[in-house]
Protein backbone atom coordinates (compact mmCIF):
# COMPACT_ATOMS: atom_id res chain seq x y z
CA UNK A 1 0.00 0.00 0.00
CA UNK A 2 2.83 2.38 0.79
CA UNK A 3 4.37 2.15 -2.67
CA UNK A 4 0.96 2.72 -4.28
CA UNK A 5 0.47 5.85 -2.20
CA UNK A 6 3.94 7.13 -3.13
CA UNK A 7 3.31 6.51 -6.84
CA UNK A 8 -0.06 8.24 -6.61
CA UNK A 9 1.44 11.23 -4.80
CA UNK A 10 4.20 11.62 -7.41
CA UNK A 11 1.78 11.29 -10.33
CA UNK A 12 -0.74 13.64 -8.71
CA UNK A 13 1.92 16.24 -8.03
CA UNK A 14 3.39 16.17 -11.53
CA UNK A 15 0.33 15.91 -13.78
CA UNK A 16 -1.24 19.27 -12.83
CA UNK A 17 2.03 21.00 -13.75
CA UNK A 18 2.07 19.63 -17.30
CA UNK A 19 0.55 21.94 -19.89
CA UNK A 20 -1.56 20.46 -22.65
CA UNK A 21 -0.57 21.69 -26.11
CA UNK A 22 -3.20 20.62 -28.64
CA UNK A 23 -1.35 22.36 -31.46
CA UNK A 24 1.34 19.70 -31.20
CA UNK A 25 -0.95 16.69 -30.87
CA UNK A 26 -0.39 14.28 -33.75
CA UNK A 27 -3.62 12.29 -33.28
CA UNK A 28 -6.97 13.56 -32.03
CA UNK A 29 -8.73 10.36 -33.12
CA UNK A 30 -8.49 7.43 -30.72
CA UNK A 31 -8.99 4.73 -33.35
CA UNK A 32 -6.34 6.26 -35.59
CA UNK A 33 -3.88 6.38 -32.68
CA UNK A 34 -4.32 2.64 -32.25
CA UNK A 35 -3.96 1.77 -35.93
CA UNK A 36 -0.99 4.15 -36.41
CA UNK A 37 1.04 2.26 -33.83
CA UNK A 38 4.26 0.29 -34.24
CA UNK A 39 4.65 -3.47 -33.84
CA UNK A 40 7.66 -4.47 -31.73
CA UNK A 41 9.73 -7.58 -32.39
CA UNK A 42 13.08 -8.58 -30.90
CA UNK A 43 14.02 -12.22 -31.52
CA UNK A 44 17.33 -13.77 -30.44
CA UNK A 45 18.51 -17.36 -30.92
CA UNK A 46 21.61 -18.12 -28.86
CA UNK A 47 23.90 -21.02 -28.07
CA UNK A 48 25.94 -20.54 -24.89
CA UNK A 49 28.47 -22.82 -23.22
CA UNK A 50 30.27 -22.37 -19.88
CA UNK A 51 33.31 -24.25 -18.59
CA UNK A 52 33.92 -23.28 -14.95
CA UNK A 53 36.39 -24.73 -12.47
CA UNK A 54 34.70 -26.45 -9.55
CA UNK A 55 31.90 -27.95 -11.65
CA UNK A 56 32.11 -31.50 -12.91
CA UNK A 57 30.26 -30.73 -16.16
CA UNK A 58 30.15 -27.99 -18.76
CA UNK A 59 26.91 -26.05 -19.14
CA UNK A 60 25.29 -25.72 -22.56
CA UNK A 61 22.09 -23.92 -23.48
CA UNK A 62 20.36 -23.24 -26.77
CA UNK A 63 17.62 -20.70 -26.12
CA UNK A 64 15.21 -18.66 -28.20
CA UNK A 65 13.87 -15.33 -27.00
CA UNK A 66 10.88 -13.76 -28.77
CA UNK A 67 10.03 -10.31 -27.42
CA UNK A 68 6.81 -9.23 -29.09
CA UNK A 69 4.62 -6.21 -28.50
CA UNK A 70 2.85 -3.15 -29.82
CA UNK A 71 3.18 0.58 -29.21
CA UNK A 72 0.25 2.82 -30.08
CA UNK A 73 0.43 6.23 -31.66
CA UNK A 74 -0.35 9.33 -29.60
CA UNK A 75 -3.85 10.33 -28.62
CA UNK A 76 -3.94 13.80 -27.04
CA UNK A 77 -0.39 13.21 -25.85
CA UNK A 78 -1.01 9.71 -24.45
CA UNK A 79 0.48 6.48 -25.80
CA UNK A 80 0.45 2.89 -24.56
CA UNK A 81 2.89 0.00 -24.95
CA UNK A 82 2.44 -3.70 -24.22
CA UNK A 83 5.14 -6.34 -24.71
CA UNK A 84 5.80 -9.94 -23.70
CA UNK A 85 8.94 -12.04 -23.35
CA UNK A 86 8.80 -15.67 -24.47
CA UNK A 87 11.94 -17.69 -23.69
CA UNK A 88 12.35 -21.39 -24.47
CA UNK A 89 15.35 -23.72 -24.41
CA UNK A 90 15.94 -26.56 -26.85
CA UNK A 91 17.44 -29.93 -26.01
CA UNK A 92 18.51 -31.17 -22.56
CA UNK A 93 18.62 -28.63 -19.74
CA UNK A 94 22.34 -28.90 -19.02
CA UNK A 95 22.57 -25.63 -17.10
CA UNK A 96 21.42 -24.11 -13.81
CA UNK A 97 18.96 -21.22 -14.15
CA UNK A 98 17.78 -20.58 -10.52
CA UNK A 99 14.41 -22.21 -11.34
CA UNK A 100 15.42 -25.79 -12.22
CA UNK A 101 18.24 -27.49 -10.28
CA UNK A 102 21.05 -28.90 -12.39
CA UNK A 103 23.68 -30.45 -10.07
CA UNK A 104 27.20 -30.34 -11.47
CA UNK A 105 26.46 -27.67 -14.10
CA UNK A 106 27.47 -23.97 -14.04
CA UNK A 107 24.79 -21.28 -14.32
CA UNK A 108 23.26 -19.87 -17.49
CA UNK A 109 20.52 -17.53 -16.30
CA UNK A 110 17.95 -18.00 -19.07
CA UNK A 111 15.00 -19.98 -17.65
CA UNK A 112 11.97 -20.77 -19.81
CA UNK A 113 9.17 -18.25 -19.38
CA UNK A 114 6.21 -16.49 -20.95
CA UNK A 115 5.90 -13.20 -19.07
CA UNK A 116 4.82 -9.61 -19.37
CA UNK A 117 7.95 -7.62 -20.13
CA UNK A 118 6.53 -4.07 -20.44
CA UNK A 119 3.10 -2.54 -19.96
CA UNK A 120 3.18 1.22 -19.76
CA UNK A 121 1.19 4.38 -20.34
CA UNK A 122 3.06 7.54 -21.27
CA UNK A 123 2.11 11.17 -21.67
CA UNK A 124 4.16 13.63 -23.70
CA UNK A 125 3.84 17.39 -23.41
CA UNK A 126 5.50 20.48 -24.85
CA UNK A 127 6.89 22.78 -22.19
CA UNK A 128 8.55 24.99 -24.82
CA UNK A 129 6.95 26.07 -28.10
CA UNK A 130 10.16 25.58 -30.09
CA UNK A 131 10.49 21.84 -29.38
CA UNK A 132 9.93 19.58 -32.38
CA UNK A 133 8.96 16.64 -30.16
CA UNK A 134 7.51 16.48 -26.63
CA UNK A 135 10.14 17.77 -24.21
CA UNK A 136 8.43 16.25 -21.18
CA UNK A 137 7.57 12.56 -21.03
CA UNK A 138 5.83 10.96 -18.07
CA UNK A 139 5.71 7.15 -18.03
CA UNK A 140 3.89 4.86 -15.60
CA UNK A 141 3.84 1.08 -15.46
CA UNK A 142 6.27 -1.72 -16.22
CA UNK A 143 9.01 -0.06 -18.22
CA UNK A 144 12.62 -0.13 -19.36
CA UNK A 145 14.95 2.33 -17.59
CA UNK A 146 18.54 2.89 -18.70
CA UNK A 147 20.65 5.86 -17.62
CA UNK A 148 23.81 6.64 -19.56
CA UNK A 149 25.77 3.51 -20.43
CA UNK A 150 23.89 1.45 -17.84
CA UNK A 151 26.75 1.43 -15.35
CA UNK A 152 24.40 1.91 -12.39
CA UNK A 153 20.81 1.71 -13.70
CA UNK A 154 20.06 -0.45 -16.74
CA UNK A 155 18.01 -3.25 -18.25
CA UNK A 156 20.62 -6.06 -18.16
CA UNK A 157 19.84 -6.75 -21.81
CA UNK A 158 22.52 -9.41 -22.25
CA UNK A 159 20.28 -12.11 -20.82
CA UNK A 160 17.31 -13.36 -22.81
CA UNK A 161 14.81 -11.80 -20.38
CA UNK A 162 15.68 -8.20 -19.67
CA UNK A 163 15.39 -6.30 -16.38
CA UNK A 164 12.42 -3.93 -16.16
CA UNK A 165 10.92 -1.68 -13.50
CA UNK A 166 7.42 -1.20 -12.13
CA UNK A 167 7.75 2.54 -11.79
CA UNK A 168 6.52 6.04 -12.49
CA UNK A 169 8.97 8.60 -13.80
CA UNK A 170 9.65 11.43 -16.18
CA UNK A 171 12.26 12.76 -18.60
CA UNK A 172 12.43 16.55 -19.08
CA UNK A 173 14.45 18.12 -21.92
CA UNK A 174 12.86 21.58 -21.81
CA UNK A 175 15.97 23.32 -20.48
CA UNK A 176 18.70 24.09 -23.05
CA UNK A 177 21.16 21.22 -23.50
CA UNK A 178 19.83 19.57 -20.33
CA UNK A 179 18.09 16.26 -19.62
CA UNK A 180 16.51 15.75 -16.20
CA UNK A 181 15.22 12.31 -15.26
CA UNK A 182 13.52 10.90 -12.20
CA UNK A 183 11.85 7.57 -11.46
CA UNK A 184 10.26 6.00 -8.42
CA UNK A 185 10.38 2.18 -8.65
CA UNK A 186 8.50 -0.14 -6.32
CA UNK A 187 9.55 -3.35 -8.05
CA UNK A 188 12.53 -4.51 -10.09
CA UNK A 189 11.65 -7.41 -12.40
CA UNK A 190 14.96 -9.22 -12.65
CA UNK A 191 16.39 -11.36 -15.45
CA UNK A 192 15.58 -14.64 -13.68
CA UNK A 193 11.84 -14.34 -14.29
CA UNK A 194 8.86 -14.52 -11.91
CA UNK A 195 9.23 -18.27 -11.19
CA UNK A 196 12.67 -17.79 -9.65
CA UNK A 197 13.18 -17.00 -5.95
CA UNK A 198 15.58 -14.31 -7.22
CA UNK A 199 13.08 -12.88 -9.68
CA UNK A 200 12.07 -9.66 -7.89
CA UNK A 201 13.38 -6.81 -5.77
CA UNK A 202 10.53 -5.01 -3.98
CA UNK A 203 10.89 -1.74 -2.11
CA UNK A 204 10.87 2.01 -2.56
CA UNK A 205 13.73 3.15 -4.81
CA UNK A 206 14.37 6.60 -6.27
CA UNK A 207 16.53 7.41 -9.29
CA UNK A 208 17.68 10.98 -10.03
CA UNK A 209 19.76 11.69 -13.13
CA UNK A 210 20.81 14.97 -14.79
CA UNK A 211 22.84 15.46 -17.98
CA UNK A 212 24.22 18.77 -19.29
CA UNK A 213 25.69 18.94 -22.81
CA UNK A 214 25.89 22.69 -23.34
CA UNK A 215 29.68 22.87 -23.78
CA UNK A 216 31.42 21.86 -27.01
CA UNK A 217 32.42 18.18 -27.12
CA UNK A 218 31.79 17.65 -23.39
CA UNK A 219 28.91 16.15 -21.42
CA UNK A 220 28.45 16.21 -17.64
CA UNK A 221 26.27 13.84 -15.64
CA UNK A 222 25.19 14.03 -12.00
CA UNK A 223 23.17 11.31 -10.33
CA UNK A 224 21.69 9.99 -7.09
CA UNK A 225 20.38 6.42 -6.93
CA UNK A 226 18.60 5.43 -3.71
CA UNK A 227 18.00 1.67 -3.75
CA UNK A 228 15.69 -0.06 -1.27
CA UNK A 229 15.25 -3.85 -1.59
CA UNK A 230 13.30 -5.88 0.92
CA UNK A 231 14.60 -9.19 -0.48
CA UNK A 232 18.24 -8.04 -0.47
CA UNK A 233 18.83 -5.40 2.23
CA UNK A 234 22.61 -5.71 1.83
CA UNK A 235 22.15 -4.22 -1.67
CA UNK A 236 20.10 -1.28 -0.38
CA UNK A 237 22.33 1.74 -0.90
CA UNK A 238 22.51 5.46 -1.63
CA UNK A 239 24.94 6.30 -4.44
CA UNK A 240 25.78 9.88 -5.37
CA UNK A 241 28.12 10.62 -8.25
CA UNK A 242 29.31 12.69 -11.18
CA UNK A 243 30.68 11.78 -14.60
CA UNK A 244 32.25 13.71 -17.46
CA UNK A 245 32.67 12.55 -21.07
CA UNK A 246 34.54 14.32 -23.85
CA UNK A 247 35.29 13.59 -27.51
CA UNK A 248 37.82 15.84 -29.24
CA UNK A 249 38.88 16.06 -32.88
CA UNK A 250 42.67 16.13 -33.22
CA UNK A 251 42.63 16.56 -36.99
CA UNK A 252 43.94 14.28 -39.73
CA UNK A 253 41.23 11.77 -38.87
CA UNK A 254 42.22 11.27 -35.21
CA UNK A 255 39.78 11.66 -32.32
CA UNK A 256 40.43 11.27 -28.61
CA UNK A 257 37.92 10.26 -25.95
CA UNK A 258 38.30 11.09 -22.25
CA UNK A 259 35.93 9.83 -19.53
CA UNK A 260 36.08 10.26 -15.76
CA UNK A 261 33.66 9.50 -12.93
CA UNK A 262 33.44 9.49 -9.16
CA UNK A 263 30.73 8.19 -6.83
CA UNK A 264 30.22 7.57 -3.15
CA UNK A 265 28.03 4.79 -1.75
CA UNK A 266 26.60 4.27 1.70
CA UNK A 267 23.91 2.12 3.27
CA UNK A 268 20.28 3.08 2.74
CA UNK A 269 16.84 2.01 3.95
CA UNK A 270 16.98 -1.52 5.43
CA UNK A 271 20.75 -1.97 5.13
CA UNK A 272 22.23 -1.94 8.67
CA UNK A 273 25.84 -1.73 7.49
CA UNK A 274 28.09 1.32 7.29
CA UNK A 275 29.66 1.39 3.83
CA UNK A 276 31.33 4.70 3.00
CA UNK A 277 32.71 3.26 -0.27
CA UNK A 278 34.16 5.14 -3.23
CA UNK A 279 34.03 4.56 -6.98
CA UNK A 280 36.53 5.94 -9.51
CA UNK A 281 36.74 5.68 -13.28
CA UNK A 282 39.29 7.01 -15.75
CA UNK A 283 39.35 6.24 -19.48
CA UNK A 284 41.34 7.53 -22.43
CA UNK A 285 40.78 6.42 -26.00
CA UNK A 286 42.13 7.17 -29.46
CA UNK A 287 40.40 6.44 -32.77
CA UNK A 288 41.51 6.64 -36.38
CA UNK A 289 39.40 5.44 -39.26
CA UNK A 290 37.87 2.10 -38.32
CA UNK A 291 40.36 1.42 -35.50
CA UNK A 292 39.70 2.50 -31.90
CA UNK A 293 41.61 1.77 -28.73
CA UNK A 294 40.80 2.59 -25.11
CA UNK A 295 42.63 2.21 -21.79
CA UNK A 296 40.59 2.31 -18.59
CA UNK A 297 40.95 1.94 -14.86
CA UNK A 298 37.88 1.37 -12.69
CA UNK A 299 37.98 1.11 -8.90
CA UNK A 300 35.09 -0.11 -6.77
CA UNK A 301 35.94 0.28 -3.11
CA UNK A 302 35.70 -2.31 -0.36
CA UNK A 303 36.10 -2.24 3.41
CA UNK A 304 36.70 -5.92 4.13
CA UNK A 305 33.04 -6.53 4.95
CA UNK A 306 31.27 -5.19 1.85
CA UNK A 307 32.16 -3.99 -1.62
CA UNK A 308 30.72 -1.20 -3.77
CA UNK A 309 27.71 -2.84 -5.48
CA UNK A 310 25.83 -2.03 -8.69
CA UNK A 311 22.92 -4.54 -8.60
CA UNK A 312 20.81 -2.75 -11.25
CA UNK A 313 23.60 -2.23 -13.79
CA UNK A 314 24.06 -3.75 -17.24
CA UNK A 315 26.56 -6.02 -15.51
CA UNK A 316 27.72 -8.08 -18.51
CA UNK A 317 29.33 -4.99 -20.06
CA UNK A 318 31.61 -4.34 -17.06
CA UNK A 319 34.37 -6.37 -15.36
CA UNK A 320 34.54 -8.93 -18.12
CA UNK A 321 32.11 -11.03 -20.12
CA UNK A 322 32.82 -14.12 -18.02
CA UNK A 323 30.78 -12.37 -15.31
CA UNK A 324 33.01 -13.45 -12.45
CA UNK A 325 32.38 -10.20 -10.55
CA UNK A 326 28.63 -9.63 -10.77
CA UNK A 327 28.70 -9.16 -6.99
CA UNK A 328 31.75 -7.18 -6.00
CA UNK A 329 34.04 -8.81 -3.40
CA UNK A 330 34.18 -7.33 0.13
CA UNK A 331 37.79 -6.30 -0.47
CA UNK A 332 36.71 -4.18 -3.44
CA UNK A 333 37.90 -4.45 -7.01
CA UNK A 334 40.42 -2.76 -9.29
CA UNK A 335 39.95 -3.35 -13.01
CA UNK A 336 42.60 -2.24 -15.48
CA UNK A 337 41.48 -2.88 -19.04
CA UNK A 338 42.47 -2.29 -22.65
CA UNK A 339 39.87 -2.47 -25.42
CA UNK A 340 40.48 -2.48 -29.18
CA UNK A 341 37.75 -2.35 -31.82
CA UNK A 342 38.23 -2.55 -35.56
CA UNK A 343 35.62 -1.92 -38.22
CA UNK A 344 36.39 -4.48 -40.92
CA UNK A 345 35.73 -3.36 -44.51
CA UNK A 346 32.24 -4.31 -45.71
CA UNK A 347 31.66 -7.57 -47.55
CA UNK A 348 28.75 -8.62 -49.81
CA UNK A 349 27.25 -10.57 -46.90
CA UNK A 350 28.04 -8.11 -44.08
CA UNK A 351 27.66 -4.38 -44.85
CA UNK A 352 28.96 -3.78 -41.32
CA UNK A 353 31.52 -6.04 -39.66
CA UNK A 354 33.47 -5.33 -36.48
CA UNK A 355 35.91 -7.12 -34.19
CA UNK A 356 36.50 -6.36 -30.51
CA UNK A 357 39.24 -7.60 -28.18
CA UNK A 358 39.41 -6.67 -24.46
CA UNK A 359 41.98 -7.48 -21.78
CA UNK A 360 41.27 -7.12 -18.02
CA UNK A 361 43.63 -7.32 -15.07
CA UNK A 362 41.84 -7.59 -11.72
CA UNK A 363 43.01 -7.01 -8.16
CA UNK A 364 41.56 -6.17 -4.75
CA UNK A 365 41.16 -2.54 -3.67
CA UNK A 366 41.23 -2.85 0.13
CA UNK A 367 44.19 -5.25 0.38
CA UNK A 368 47.05 -6.35 -1.85
CA UNK A 369 45.73 -9.38 -3.73
CA UNK A 370 45.45 -10.42 -7.36
CA UNK A 371 42.09 -11.52 -8.74
CA UNK A 372 43.25 -12.86 -12.09
CA UNK A 373 42.91 -11.65 -15.66
CA UNK A 374 40.60 -12.11 -18.62
CA UNK A 375 40.53 -11.96 -22.41
CA UNK A 376 37.27 -11.22 -24.24
CA UNK A 377 36.72 -11.28 -28.00
CA UNK A 378 33.76 -10.71 -30.29
CA UNK A 379 33.05 -10.68 -34.02
CA UNK A 380 29.80 -9.01 -35.06
CA UNK A 381 28.31 -8.82 -38.54
CA UNK A 382 25.22 -6.92 -39.61
CA UNK A 383 23.44 -8.66 -42.48
CA UNK A 384 20.74 -6.02 -42.99
CA UNK A 385 19.05 -3.30 -40.89
CA UNK A 386 17.23 -5.98 -38.87
CA UNK A 387 19.54 -9.04 -38.61
CA UNK A 388 22.85 -9.20 -36.70
CA UNK A 389 25.08 -12.27 -36.21
CA UNK A 390 27.60 -12.56 -33.36
CA UNK A 391 30.24 -14.91 -32.04
CA UNK A 392 31.98 -14.16 -28.71
CA UNK A 393 34.38 -15.78 -26.25
CA UNK A 394 35.54 -15.02 -22.69
CA UNK A 395 38.54 -16.61 -20.96
CA UNK A 396 38.98 -15.73 -17.29
CA UNK A 397 42.04 -17.05 -15.44
CA UNK A 398 41.06 -16.82 -11.79
CA UNK A 399 42.89 -15.50 -8.79
CA UNK A 400 42.20 -15.64 -5.05
CA UNK A 401 38.71 -17.10 -4.40
CA UNK A 402 37.57 -16.72 -8.01
CA UNK A 403 37.74 -19.87 -10.20
CA UNK A 404 38.78 -20.13 -13.84
CA UNK A 405 35.89 -19.71 -16.26
CA UNK A 406 35.47 -19.87 -20.02
CA UNK A 407 32.33 -19.00 -21.96
CA UNK A 408 31.38 -19.13 -25.65
CA UNK A 409 28.39 -17.63 -27.45
CA UNK A 410 27.00 -17.93 -30.97
CA UNK A 411 23.82 -15.98 -31.61
CA UNK A 412 21.59 -14.22 -34.11
CA UNK A 413 19.35 -11.23 -33.32
CA UNK A 414 16.46 -9.92 -35.38
CA UNK A 415 14.82 -6.61 -34.47
CA UNK A 416 11.93 -4.91 -36.18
Amino acid sequence: MKRRRVAAIITGAVLPLIPVAPAHAQNANFEQAITDGTPLADVRLRFESVDQAGFSKNAEATTLRARLGYQTGQFLGFAALAEGDFVEHFGPRHFADTVHPAPGYPAIWDPDMAVLNRLQLSYGAWLTDSAQAPDFLLTAGRQRIVYGNGRFIGNADWRQHEQTYDAVGFVDTSLPATTLSYAYAWRVNRIFGPDSPLGEFNGDSHFFDAVYAGLPNVRFNGFAYLLDFREAPAFSSATYGVRGDGIFDLGDGFTVRLNAAYAEQDAYARNPAHLGLDYYLGEAGLAYGGLAGLVGYEILGGNGSAGFQTPLANLHAFQGWAESFLNKPPEGLRDFYVRTTYGIPATPVFPRLSATVIYHDYSAEHVSAGYGNEWDAQLEGQVDPHLVLDVAYADYVGGGPFPDKRAFWLYATYRY
